[in-house]
């Protein structure tokens, strides 16, 4: 038989190919279920993929160096003042000898009977002013603590 002929027979003759066409058609759709079955089986759909590949795409590349270069520079900022005292601003300790010369020149004003107020007329506001730069001191201290325990 021909190649035309054995076409032309598998394609008209459905009593004597019949039997090789379904078991081909149902091989070909067990195929199919199969393939669809697996579709099933993805833990995330196409377009969950695609939105998080972008949102994953843009921390990678675009925010971390936004936010890594935001983290340095005040990384940079915190260690300039806390080691290497950036605002040059002064401390408790560079002034708490002042508490000493206060309390001095209360004791004398005292022993002459007169207000330390009367003697020096800012006694009460630089002694404040002092109380309150040492619980800033303080506050301060800790602030460097935390710095230098988190980096």
């Amino acid at each position: 038989m021909s190649t035309k002929d054995r076409v032309f027979s598998r394609m008209f003759d459905k009593g004597r190919h019949g039997v090789e066409l379904k078991k081909a058609e149902a091989k070909l759709n067990a195929k199919k279920k199969i393939a669809l079955g697996l579709v099933d089986n993805f833990n995330y759909d196409y377009s969950s993929i695609e939105d998080q590949g972008g949102l994953l795409n843009y921390l990678a590349n675009e925010w971390h160096e936004e936010k890594f270069e935001e983290y340095r520079q005040a990384w940079i900022t915190l260690n300039d003042e806390y080691t290497h005292n950036g605002s040059t601003v002064l401390r408790y300790d560079d002034v708490s000898s002042d508490v000493d010369v206060l309390n001095e020149i209360k004791e004398k004003a005292e022993e002459l009977g007169l207000d330390a107020t009367d003697v020096y007329p800012d006694w009460d506001t630089h002694f404040e002013a002092l109380e309150i730069m040492k619980e800033d001191d303080e506050q301060y201290q800790r602030n460097e603590m935390q710095f230098r325990d988190w980096s």
